[in-house]
C-alpha cells in the first residue's frame, strides 16, 4: 500500500474510533435510578467493564426481560440490570453507593469526583491517545465522573453535560486530592539525590504552591533554586515575576475589607468621551456610541444570568438584565481593548498599552489568578458571584470580561 494510502486509511479508522464512542453533541440521556456495574455481555455477571453510580447518565441502545444494553458517558457500550430509568437528574443517591468510587465531599453533597495527580496531563477529545488534545489539565485539578472503568487504562468523561465540548482523561491519572505537605516531602526526599527527579518533583511543587498562595513563595524560591543549581533555563516560566506574584497574594484580605477597598476605586470604562459603570449602563448610552443591538450572543454565560438583549461591536459586548428592583441596566461583558478604550480604577488609566507589571503591582491584593492553566489572567472578585477578568498580552492589557457563576 502507498504511504498515501496508509495515511487515508489511517485517518478514517482514527475517524470511526472516533465517530464510534462519541455521543452526538446535546443528545439527552437517561438517568439510572441506582448505582451498578456495566456488564460487558448479557446475562455475564462476571465480567464487568465499569462501575456507575445513581443518577448515571446512559443512552438506551436495547434491552431484554433482565437487562439494558446502554452506552456510558466514555463510551463503553454494555448492559444493566433493568431499573427505572428517569429523564432527569434529582441528586439522590442509592443505598450502598461505593464510596471508593463515588466520593462525594466531607459533606456527600458534592459530585462524585477524583483529583488529577500529574503535572500537565493532555485532555482528549475522544478517548484515546490519538485524538486531539484540547488543554492540559492541572495538577490537583477536581473532576466529577459518572462512570469509572474497572479495566486497564480505561479512560473517563470529564466534558460538559452533553457532550457538546467533550474531554476525556484515563482513570489512571486520578487518585485522592494531594496535599502540599506531601508534595513538598516528595520532593525533598529526591532534593540533592537526584537532579531528573528533583526537576520533576519541584515542578509539581511549584504547580502545587499555585492551588495554595500562603506556600506559593517558599514553592517558587525552591524551583529557583533547584533550576539554578541544575543550570537549566524554562524558557516558559519567568519566576521572578511569579515570585513579584506571590508577594502580592501572600496576604490575603478580609471580605469587608476587600469590598470596601474595590468600591472605592470607583471602577468604570470611559470610552468616545462616555463613562460606563456596570450595572448601570442605560440604552440611551448605547445608542449615543452607536452599538448595534441585537438578541442574541453565542456562548453567554448561565446560571440564572440571562440578559433580555445585548448591544455590540467588533470588540465590545453590553448586555442588558433587569435587576432586583425591575429596572434594566446593562454590564459590560467583553472588551478587547482596539478603539481607544479605557478602564479606570482609581487612578489607574488602563487602556491597550497599560503594563501588566503596573497592574499587579497596584492591584494585587485584589488579585487572583490560575497561572499554571491560564498565566497573565487575573480575577478581581465582583460581589459573591461574579468576577472582572483582565487577560494580558506580552505584557499589555489586552481583555476584558465579566463573568456571574453559581
Amino acid at each position: 500500500m502507498s504511504k498515501k494510502g496508509l495515511l487515508i486509511l489511517c485517518f478514517f479508522v482514527s475517524w470511526f474510533i472516533n465517530y464510534a464512542v462519541a455521543q452526538p453533541a446535546g443528545q439527552r440521556p437517561m438517568y439510572t435510578s441506582t448505582w451498578g456495574h456495566l456488564y460487558r455481555e448479557a446475562g455475564n455477571s462476571k465480567d464487568l467493564l465499569g462501575v456507575f453510580p445513581t443518577e448515571a447518565p446512559v443512552y438506551l441502545l436495547d434491552s431484554t426481560n433482565t437487562q439494558y444494553k446502554v452506552q456510558v458517558s466514555n463510551g463503553d457500550i454494555g448492559y444493566i440490570n433493568r431499573q427505572p430509568l428517569k429523564s432527569a437528574m434529582f441528586g439522590k443517591k442509592s443505598a450502598g453507593e461505593p464510596k471508593q468510587y463515588f466520593y462525594s465531599g466531607t459533606t456527600d453533597a458534592q459530585c462524585p469526583h477524583f483529583y488529577i495527580q500529574v503535572s500537565q496531563l493532555r485532555v482528549h477529545k475522544a478517548p484515546n491517545t490519538t485524538s486531539t488534545a484540547v488543554r492540559r489539565a492541572g495538577l490537583n485539578e477536581m473532576v466529577c465522573v459518572d462512570y469509572v472503568p474497572l479495566y486497564a487504562d480505561g479512560w473517563v468523561y470529564i466534558g460538559d453535560h452533553f457532550h457538546e465540548r467533550p474531554e476525556y482523561i484515563q482513570m489512571k491519572y486520578l487518585g485522592a486530592q494531594l496535599t502540599y505537605e506531601k508534595v513538598l516531602k516528595d520532593y525533598l526526599d529526591v532534593k540533592g539525590k537526584d537532579q531528573e527527579k528533583e526537576l520533576a518533583a519541584v515542578g509539581r511543587l511549584r504547580e502545587i504552591g499555585w492551588t495554595k498562595y500562603s506556600k506559593l513563595k517558599e514553592a517558587l524560591t525552591y524551583w529557583k533554586e533547584t533550576y539554578t543549581k541544575a543550570g537549566v533555563v524554562d524558557p516558559k516560566v519567568d519566576i521572578d515575576f511569579e515570585l513579584v506574584l506571590a508577594d502580592k497574594f501572600h496576604n490575603e484580605l478580609q471580605s469587608e475589607v476587600y469590598a470596601k477597598k474595590l468600591k472605592a476605586l470607583n471602577f468604570h470604562f470611559e470610552w468616545k468621551g462616555v463613562s460606563l459603570f456596570d450595572g448601570k449602563i442605560t440604552d440611551a448610552q448605547m445608542k449615543q456610541l452607536a452599538l448595534q443591538r441585537v438578541s442574541e450572543i453565542p456562548d453567554m454565560p448561565e446560571c440564572g444570568w440571562e440578559p433580555q438583549y445585548y448591544y455590540k461591536t467588533p470588540n465590545m459586548i453590553v448586555a442588558f438584565e433587569k435587576n432586583s428592583k425591575g429596572r434594566v441596566a446593562g454590564s459590560l461583558y467583553q472588551l478587547f481593548f482596539s478603539a481607544g478604550e479605557t478602564i479606570v480604577m482609581g487612578s489607574e488609566r488602563m487602556g491597550a498599552n497599560y503594563a501588566e507589571k503596573d497592574f499587579v503591582d497596584h492591584f494585587g491584593d485584589l488579585l487572583s489568578a490560575n497561572w499554571i492553566t491560564d498565566p497573565h489572567v487575573y480575577y478581581i472578585q465582583n460581589g459573591d458571584a461574579g468576577l472582572f477578568i483582565f487577560r494580558f498580552a506580552d505584557g499589555k492589557l489586552a481583555s476584558y470580561e465579566c463573568m456571574f457563576y453559581c
